[in-house]
């Protein structure tokens, strides 16, 4: 790979055609790459969001039944006390 990156170095020495053709393949390997890492981190993104809004909903159904079995408890009193 090294040999073959060194006889193209010295084609791009040489020929100015040479340079322009090596410099758009790495130009649009480079843009390849970013493309689908981009695409890699909208879709990390995306199920993040996804995994915050389960949380998140599992947290009010957490606080939403403590709150009624503490309502539950309190009226039971409430009433044992009356009754």
């Amino acid at each position: 790979m090294a040999d073959r990156d060194l006889k193209i170095a010295q084609l791009e020495t040489e020929s100015l055609e040479t340079h322009v053709a090596v410099c758009y393949e790495r130009y649009k390997n480079t843009a390849d790459s970013l493309e689908r890492l981009e695409t890699l981190i909208e879709k990390n993104a995306s199920e993040t969001k996804e995994g915050f809004q389960e949380l998140k909903k599992l947290v009010v159904w957490s606080a939403s039944t403590l709150f009624t079995t503490m309502l539950i408890a309190l009226l039971t009193s409430v009433f044992k006390v009356l009754g």
